[in-house]
Order: C-alpha cells, then structure tokens, then sequence
C-alpha cells in the first residue's frame, strides 16, 4: 500500500496566520500567499501540513473472518476521549464482523495496576482476541504474558510491544515505507512542527507537552524538534521547554498547574505543543484563557475528537489547530489485524489519514476527524459482511 503525502483536501478560505500577513486561495484550493511576510518555505511547510499523510485503502484484500470470537479492547482510560472513542469503535468493528465485543476500562493505570487489571479482567472473562488501546505492553507485561499463556490472540492498537520477549501477535501496521513502531508518531509530530514554522517561520519558541505513560510521548517530542531541524530552526533555542506529564497527573488533574506554571515562567513561549487534545478539553484551554493567554500561544494539539474540534472553530479558545488522525479509522485497522492473525495472514496496512485541522482547513462539517476515505465500507467488504 503506497504512502499518499499529499491529500491535496485544503479548504478554501484565507490562512488566519498569527503575524504572518494576507494570503487567498488559488483555483487548486491550496492556500497560497500574496505578500513577502510569508515565506516559500513556510508556505511549503503549511501545505504539507494540511495534506497530511494516509492510505485510500485500494489494495485491502479479502479475508475470512473466524466466527464466533470474543473480543475485549481494554482502554487506556475510558473518562478520556483519545481513549474511549477508539476502544468505542473497536467494539463497533468487531460487532460488525460478527464477534461479541467489550471495554474493559484502564483507569489511566490507577494505582498502577490499571492497565493490568483490565487485561486480567478480560481474561477472565472468556476473551479470545486483546487489544490494548493507548499503552505499551511492558504496561502490563505479566498480564499481557499470563494472556498468552491462555492462548488469547493480543493485537497491538497503536501502541508498541516493547515487551521482552515480546508478547503481542502483531501490532498494527500504518504505512509500508513508514517504521512500523514509530513512524506514525514522529509523521504527527512533523505535522505540528510543519504548522508552527508555517505561522510562525523563524520565530518559533515552543512549549512541548511529553506524556510519560508510553513510548509514543517521546517520539513526538524528539519528531518535532527534529523536524524543526529539518525545516532549519536551531531546535534547541525554537524548544524552550518540555514539561512531563504522567498518567496519574492526567487522571487527577494536576497537569493543568504543572503546565500553567511552566507556560507562565516563559513568557517568550508563543507556541504549546500537546501531545492529546484531552489536555485541553480537560481544563488546561479554560486555564490558558483565564489566565490571559491565549493571544499570546499558537496552541497545537494531536487526535480530532468533537470536543476538540468545538474549540478550534469557536476560536479564542485555548486551542487553535489539531493533528486531526482518523482514531476510528485506526481502531477498525486493529479488528482487521486481528482477523488477518487470525486467518493465518499478514496484516494489512491500515494507513489511517493524519493532517492539520484548523478552523479554516480540514474541518469536518460535524463530528470527529474521520479523513475522507469510506473505509468502513472498506474493510467490511474485505471481511465479507457488507
């Protein structure tokens, strides 16, 4: 399955660039600039940024799917949108091939046996089919290993299996030329790089958010100073500061006053990087706003769920732009990894679509970031159920 890198799906309508000057569209429906305060190479950066990247799924082929299976998605947390919509649509999929289907809640780890619990939970329950939605596998390793043991088949869902051995049947595979562990991350985080130095060129001084509780914080924090690199910026000067967050600090709260206080002691930040969007439809975009910050912060998220969304089109918000990724595309990738593991088959590439979202481009008419691409009806007819 070939990499698409440019979707070419930019909305008409003028970039609401912060300091940057007037642009218009072109007959194309990319938006292109009109005067010297922006530069080529910003505007390169903003293109590619709203193209994204992603698969049409052309080359999915069929497959047979085993009946009778029962299957438990086991969310990172279910209060969370980034965890409880995919986990929601993994039910939906699997329903859809004809298995039974379940959520066993996460609880973002709490007491640090969260994640374990649930895992144990959904074996105990009768569970032929794993996924775990939202974290790694040493998360959880004697669970996920005592799962095995009983001959449950784990599928990855977007998440790594960094346990040793490893424990997982497969993970789930984005893109062919992509690193099938990292590479859908640092692409994200390209992205929001890409937007920063599109709005903001050479001046970019950037607060980056790192969530702890997985591997995949990591990679979009070294994927954004790395591209900042790769567009020219010295990163080490363009990051003024990283500020971890953890698991627990999201589930109580805590990390809006974690990041409020690291946001006020550097008042030449004028971009915020963040690795959820629940951040910040969890109180921090309300406290960005109390505090007077928002003219102030070009404010990047990562997922696309409505409530995000609700912000950026309602403007001084908190919130500006999102990588809008297609977690319901990538949640119904996982049951089709599943079947394909199943059937004694290699998976397929999903190649879910990932792009910037902003209150001028990309924006669904209503609901979560979806992409453009039926990919339901896609993979239900590969399954045979459509």
């Amino acid at each position: 399955m070939k990499k698409i890198s440019k979707w070419g799906i930019v909305a008409g309508a003028a970039l609401l660039a912060l300091t940057l000057g007037g642009c218009t569209t072109d007959s194309s429906g990319t938006t292109s600039a009109t005067d010297s305060e922006i530069t080529a190479a910003q505007q390169e950066a903003l293109d590619t940024a709203y193209a994204g990247y992603g698969s049409d799924l052309s080359d999915l082929q069929s497959v047979d799917v085993a009946s009778g299976k029962s299957f438990y998605v086991i969310s990172c947390g279910e209060a969370v949108p980034s965890c409880h919509l995919p986990a929601q649509a993994m039910v939906d999929a699997a329903e859809a091939a004809g298995w039974t289907a379940s959520i066993a809640d996460g609880n973002l780890n709490s007491g640090g046996t969260g994640f374990a619990d649930a895992v144990n939970q959904a074996v105990a329950a009768g569970a032929d089919v794993i996924v775990p939605v939202g974290f790694p596998c040493v998360a959880a390793q004697t669970a996920f290993t005592a799962a095995t043991d009983a001959g449950v088949t784990v599928i990855g869902g977007g998440g790594v299996d960094n346990c040793d051995p490893q424990e997982w049947a497969s993970i789930r595979y984005w893109l062919q030329d992509e690193d099938p562990d990292t590479g859908i991350w640092y692409r994200q985080a390209e992205l929001q790089a890409d937007y920063a130095y599109g709005k903001l060129g050479d001046d970019v001084k950037a607060i980056v958010i790192n969530a702890t509780g997985g591997p995949w914080g990591q990679y979009l924090v070294d994927g954004f100073s790395e591209q900042l690199t790769n567009l020219g910026l010295d990163a080490d000067s363009a990051v003024v500061d990283t500020v971890t967050v953890s698991d627990e600090e999201n589930g109580d709260g805590s990390y809006v006053q974690k990041v409020m206080t690291e946001i006020l002691a550097h008042p030449e930040a004028n971009t915020l990087i963040i690795p959820v969007d629940g951040y910040l439809t969890g109180g921090l975009s309300q406290a960005i706003v109390a505090a007077g910050l928002d003219d102030q912060l070009l404010i990047i998220g990562r997922s696309g769920d409505e409530s995000a969304l609700q912000l950026i089109q309602a403007g001084n918000s908190g919130f500006d732009a999102t990588v809008g990724y297609a977690s319901e595309w990538g949640a119904w990738g996982s049951i089709d990894t599943a079947i394909r593991v199943l059937a004694g088959e290699d998976p397929a590439y999903i190649g879910e679509q990932i792009q910037i979202v902003d209150a001028d481009n990309n924006m669904p008419s209503s609901g979560d970031y979806v992409g453009d691409v039926d990919f339901k009806s896609a993979f239900e007819s590969s399954w045979g159920v459509n």
